[in-house]
Order: C-alpha cells, then structure tokens, then sequence
C-alpha cells in the first residue's frame, strides 16, 4: 500500500528566509533520485528564478543542477506521462483558431440558440460576418475557455456530455472539443486515478520537488502538483506577510453585507490590519484554500517568521515603513507603536508623490533616488540594483526613463538601470514601423506619412539616408507639389476623383524631367496634359531621390497584396518577402536585427499556430493587422532582468522579490487596480459576487490589491509612490488610485492628528522642474 502523501508547508514573512531553508534542503541528497538528475524547483516567474539562483549560489558558492518549470510546466508533464492525448490539447491558440472557423460555419450558426452571435458578428454593410468582430469574438471565448479549463472543468466536461443546450457557449465548446483530449479532459482523467491515497503511483515525477512562491495557482492545479507528495517529497514554500493564521480573513465589503457591527471592533480594539483587510482577500483564498485541507493535505508544517524587530542604532527603525510592516505583521487593527506628533519630513521609508505629468513622475523619481543613493542613514549604503521601479503599464515611461535616467550616461550623477518588460511597441522602432507597414492598403500615401515612414531608424538606415538626405527630400517634394496617393488610380479606391495632379506620380515626374531637361518650361504629356518639370535637382544628390524611388517601389508593390485576404501560410510568405525588402541586408544596429528576428519569429509562429490547428481559410487583411497590434503590444518578456542597475518593470515580474527600496509609479485614480470586466462572455466574472463563488476564484481587482500588499511587505527600506496628483493644463488636485489613499489612511493613523497627517504625507511637486518648490522655496 502506497506510503501516505509527504507534503511539507514552510510559511515565511521572509523570502531571504523561505530561499535558505530550501538552501538548506538542497544540501542533503534524495532518496532515490539519481545523482545528476536535477532538482525541480517551481516558481511564479522568470525573475524568481533569477533572484532565486544568485542567492542559492551565495549559500552554497554555486547553484547547479536545479531546473525551473512553472506550475503549468509541470502539470504538462505530469499529464502527458500518465495520460494520452498530449498532441490534441487547446491552449488558447489553438482554441482561438478553432473557435474562428466556428463562427465561420453557417451550420453551427444557425442554431437558434447562436441568435444572439449572429447579430453581433452581421456585417454593418450587409450580409456575411464581419471578420474583425467574429477574430475579436474568437479571442475573448479563446480566453475565456481558458480560465474555464483551469477553473470550471465541471463545467466544459458537462457541456460536453450536453448538458446547457440553450447556451452558446455550451455549443461552440461541444463544436471545437469535440474528439479532443484537451488539458480539462486529461487533467480529470489523471485525477480521477492518482489524487487518492489508494490509488496507484503517477510516473514522471521526480522523488523531490520544491514549489517557491508560486501563489494563486488554481486549485486544479495545485491537486496535479500535490500528487507528486504521493511519489516522494514536496517542499511548498510561502511568503505570507503575517505570522497569524488568515484563511477566515473577512473583507469589510463581506462584513458589512453579513450585517456585522465593524465599528464596534474599531472602539474595543478587536478590528483586523486595515491594509491585509482591504488587500488580502486574493491571499486569503489561497491560504484558505491550503489549510482547508480539501484539496491538498499538508503533512508537516513549519512556521519560520522573521519578525521586524527595530534595529538598535538605526535611525530609521521607527519610519513609517517599518510600523506598518510591523503591524502587518502581528495583524494589529491599531498601531502597535506610540502615536507620532506630527509628520517626520525626513522620514524617507514612506514617500507619496503627486505630479503633474509622466515626466515629471521620472524626474522627480531620479531627484528622490540620488537622494536615496547618497543618504548616510541606510546601513549599508542603498545600491542601484537594489532598487526595482515599477508601475502597472512601464510603455508610457519608457520615453521619459530613458531621456532622464540615460540621458545622463557619462556624467558622475548618473544611475544604471536595465529596462525590462516592455512592449516591442515601446522599444523597437521596427516594430511600429512593421504595423505602419500593414496597414499600407488603408493608407492614403500623404507626403508626411510617407516622409515619416522613410525616416524611421531601421529604414533610413537600410536606405543609407541620413539627417541631410532626409531634409533635401522633404524640401524636393515640397516643392513640387506632393500632397497625398501613389497615382490617379490609389486616389480612386480611395473616393477621390481619378487624377494624377498633386500625387507621387504627379511629383517625381516633375522632379525626373526638371533634372533631364534643366529646364522648368512646361512640357505636353502623352495623356494630353501639361506637366511643369521642377529643375533644381543638383547631380550629386540624386542618391536620396533614388533611395526613396526604390522604398516607393516598394510600398506601391506591397499596397496592394496586403489588401488581400490569404491564408495565413500565404500571410507568412507575404509578410517575410516585405521585410526581406525593406531590410535587404542584416542590419548594422544590433537592437535593430534582435527586433527583426522577434518580428520574423511571430510571423512564423502566427501561421504556424493556425496550421496546427487546421485553420487555412482566407484572412482578412484587417485580422492581421488587429493581431500584431496586441502580439507587438504584449509585454517583452525576453528582457533581462535583475542585471546590476534600478530595474524598471511591470509589477508582475517582480512581484515578492525582497529589494532595499520599492518605488511605483502610475498609481493614478482608476488606473489601478484594475476592475473586473462586466459580465458578459466570462461565466466566472459572474460569480465572483454571489455564493456559487468557489474558494481559488481569481479576480482582477483583487489580485492587484494583494499584489501591491506583497510590494508593501517586500520593500526593506523605502515603499516609493507615485501619481498623476494634478492637470497640467488648470493645475486642479486629481486623486489617486484608492489604495493610494487606503494606504494614506493607514499611514496616518500612526499619527495624532490623522487629518492633518494625511495631507502632510503628500508631496505635491510643482509642474517645472525649475520651480522655486522644487528647491523648497515657498
């Protein structure tokens, strides 16, 4: 009979802590795992990983031998050694493909229970479907489908079975599962045969396994990972901000809406930690979820606080910080330390800023950071790659960090930073010139578009046009009159009258026979009109004109293909020949080529995905653009992270690492956290305010409310906030995200006078760097 389940739970408010415990663990060898087979450790994210193996590498002088899947790695794994169909699953790719062709298929559509999507997807013009609606309808379901898959799997395997005929969701599921083996098929199969402590060993995993911070997993997936406890051993390590027990943690939405009297607890002393009351609620179903005992059954259980006791000799030891870490910590409702009298101005631990634009937010942050750098107090002194700057979307700063923070290259007041995460659309000029590209049939060819166009880095480059090129072009074709279309045919299609004058055709004629002639005498054309030659070309410059013929060339040819609807396959082959076009020979700047090869491998993988899953009808062109706008939107997570210098990013990537010092920016009212989406097509989002709610259900907003706690209890020195605090235009107060304020309220309840507290932790910084405030004038 097999030996029962070896799950072990350690619980830290540390991670250092939780990091040298596993270090500590990895020392002694496995039973039964062979000598060089690698550890399995999982984690959340890359940066996990990162951080993780530079400090098992300062335990043990080395961190070798240790692989790092994701929880859903290993979940593959673990199906595709115990059950079949591991070619058959739907990812979201592959359910968005398929779900395309569905609402292609006129017999499906016409059942009446498929009403409702056939209004939605009706062409405005007419008949037929509108393709962009019906790929946008397709993503939606593709991700929808996806959370049901690790959420609902009841759900999809009930609907298979015909369950909920009436419901369109229920059809279309039936219509592209259908003879599938996908992940919720499979991952019921596996449970139903090794989840229970009689049931047989699963094979493929390892004797030993370390699961580090992975938090807010599904709890289907956590029933996969547990079943290798059955196997061998699993250490689960979880950073909790508390030392206290909160799985029964209540909201105080959910205790008001229970009728509970929550002032009451605020007059005896019994009210819970404002900010884990308000932000923990994602953290609480997980615990709760853990300790419940209904999905996963921890066998052994080891607490290893560090609590935040102050420092002897520290002179920051009673910032704010650090009393509301340490409240936090002890989860007290009230301050655990004597009331402040009033607000310490040189407490650095806790900075609110109110700026008037995202520029300002930059500069302000670096003015802080040298400040920071430099202050004697830190013990030892604060270092760069001790900083992380995040903000919820980092593509609007990056313009501005790199102006601020790189324009500073070479100078003794420089700061290192590595910019990660962002969206090729923020980084990579190819990138924004490739959609430029593509939507060149809906283009109208105006002289600044196109100028624009032929001047971005990674073409004017190929081109070999630099700055003096560029201008003569721009006053050549000024001067001879090119105002917008290719021809007399391109100003047709676009419902202007056919005609040549004022065109690129109309204006590199002129250009072409000023320069043969030498002469601006008007000369009779073949078509029976007179055109004016434009003679003050000089011959030396012709290179510029004849770069930009050939690029014009170029587009014109491309104009039209790329108005056509292709197969994807043909797509591919389309898009690569007009790279291979415009960027004949590798690129000399490498960022450039790195960009290149990106967009290359996404046009691969766009076709590759729908051959996989059996999709080779028509496209329209509308529908590519539409996918390389998000795809080139999405968050570049190839970028490296935790380098050396300030690590700028979103706030995911670096969720729970412990850095000195945590500053945010972009905390603007409604900015975050974010809200979940109305009910519509997610069922889940339903449910999340009603009793069907199960414990493990993700909510957006939530999840962002236990994200920022998570940053709050990470920071070790300072929590740096930032937000749009003011308009530049009247200079009128704007508020900031409500956990902004939430966290205000709590700040200012270390105080005697909360009101005036409040407003004191405030800084609002005036709209100019130069202003007199800003050297504390006023």
């Amino acid at each position: 009979m097999p030996s029962p389940p070896d799950f072990r739970l350690y619980h830290s408010n540390s991670l250092d802590v939780l990091a040298g415990l596993l270090a500590q663990e990895l020392r002694a060898a496995a039973p039964g795992q062979p000598l060089l087979a690698p550890d399995i450790v999982l984690i959340p994210q890359v940066a996990m990983r990162r951080w993780l193996q530079a400090t098992l590498a300062q335990a043990h002088g080395v961190a070798a031998n240790l692989e790092f899947l994701t929880p859903g790695e290993l979940v593959r794994r673990a199906l595709d050694a115990n059950v079949d169909g591991a070619g058959e699953d739907l990812d979201a790719d592959a359910l968005r493909w398929r779900l395309l062709a569905a609402l292609g298929d006129p017999a499906l559509m016409r059942a009446p229970a498929m009403a409702g999507l056939r209004r939605y997807l009706a062409a405005d013009a007419g008949a037929g479907v509108d393709p962009l609606k019906a790929w946008g309808l397709a993503g939606e379901l593709a991700a929808v489908f996806e959370k049901y898959q690790a959420w609902r799997r009841d759900w999809l395997l009930d609907w298979e079975a015909g369950a909920d005929p009436r419901e369109p969701q229920a059809l279309l599921w039936r219509h592209v599962a259908r003879g599938r083996r996908h992940r919720a098929r499979r991952i019921d199969d596996y449970l139903r045969r090794f989840a229970g402590d009689d049931a047989p060993l699963p094979a493929g995993l390892p004797p030993r396994l370390f699961a580090f911070a992975t938090l807010n997993i599904s709890p289907d997936v956590l029933r996969v990972v547990a079943t290798q406890a059955r196997v061998g051993t699993l250490h689960f390590y979880l950073p909790s901000p508390t030392r206290e027990y909160w799985g029964d943690l209540q909201t105080l939405g959910e205790r008001l809406r229970g009728g509970e009297d929550v002032f009451g607890d605020l007059r005896d002393g019994s009210a819970d930690n404002p900010l884990l009351q308000a932000w923990g609620a994602a953290g609480r179903d997980f615990m709760a979820v853990l300790g419940s005992y209904e999905v996963v059954h921890p066998a052994g259980d080891v607490p290893a606080y560090a609590e935040p006791l102050p420092r002897a000799g520290d002179p920051l030891a009673d910032g704010l910080l650090k009393r509301l870490q340490r409240d936090l910590f002890h989860r007290r409702g009230t301050p655990g330390a004597p009331l402040r009298e009033r607000v310490d101005r040189n407490d650095p631990t806790l900075q609110v800023h109110a700026c008037h634009t995202r520029l300002r937010e930059v500069q302000v942050l670096h003015d802080q950071l040298r400040g920071l750098l430099e202050d004697t107090r830190f013990d030892p002194p604060l270092q760069p790659r001790e900083i992380a700057v995040l903000a919820p979307d980092i593509d609007p700063y990056v313009p501005y960090i790199e102006a601020v923070f790189g324009g500073r290259a070479g100078r003794p007041d420089f700061i290192p930073y590595a910019l990660a995460d962002a969206s090729p659309l923020a980084g990579e000029p190819l990138a924004e010139v490739f959609l430029r590209l593509l939507a060149l049939p809906v283009s109208r060819f105006g002289l600044h578009e196109v100028l624009d166009l032929v001047a971005s880095p990674p073409l004017a480059a190929a081109a070999g046009l630099d700055a003096a090129a560029l201008e003569r072009l721009h006053e050549w074709l000024q001067a001879a009159d090119v105002r917008w279309g290719l021809d007399a045919g391109h100003r047709q299609r676009h419902g202007a009258p056919a005609d040549d004058g004022w065109t690129w055709r109309f204006a590199i004629d002129r250009l072409l026979l000023g320069h043969a002639t030498g002469d601006d005498a008007p000369l009779a054309t073949g078509a029976g009109e007179v055109l004016a030659p434009w003679p003050q070309l000089e011959g030396g410059a012709l290179d510029a004109l004849d770069a930009l013929l050939r690029l014009l060339r170029t587009l014109e040819r491309h104009e039209r293909t790329l108005a056509e609807a292709m197969p994807p396959l043909q797509w591919r082959e389309r898009l690569l020949g007009l790279l291979d076009a415009l960027l004949p020979a590798p690129p000399a700047n490498p960022a450039t080529q790195r960009a290149l090869d990106r967009l290359r491998q996404l046009v691969g993988a766009f076709a590759d995905s729908a051959a996989a899953a059996g999709y080779d009808s028509p496209l329209a062109p509308e529908v590519v653009r539409a996918h390389f706008a998000a795809v080139l939107a999405e968050a570049d997570t190839r970028a490296p992270l935790l380098t050396g210098g300030i690590s700028f990013a979103r706030m995911v990537p670096l969720r729970l690492l412990p850095f000195r010092a945590i500053c945010v920016l972009g905390l603007d009212d409604g900015a975050y956290p974010r809200r979940d989406p109305a009910a519509g097509l997610n069922r889940l989002t339903a449910e999340l305010g009603s009793p069907r709610r199960r414990h493990g259900d993700r909510s957006l907003r939530e999840d962002d409310r236990f994200l920022f706690l998570q940053l709050l209890a990470s920071a070790g020195d300072v929590f740096y906030l930032s937000y749009l605090g003011a308009d530049a235009r009247d200079g009128s107060e704007r508020e900031p995200s409500v956990l902004v304020a939430e966290l205000l309220d709590a700040a200012a309840a270390q105080h005697a006078d909360p009101a005036t507290a409040r407003e004191a932790l405030v800084v609002r910084q005036p709209l100019q760097p130069f202003a007199p405030a800003a050297f504390g004038a006023g």
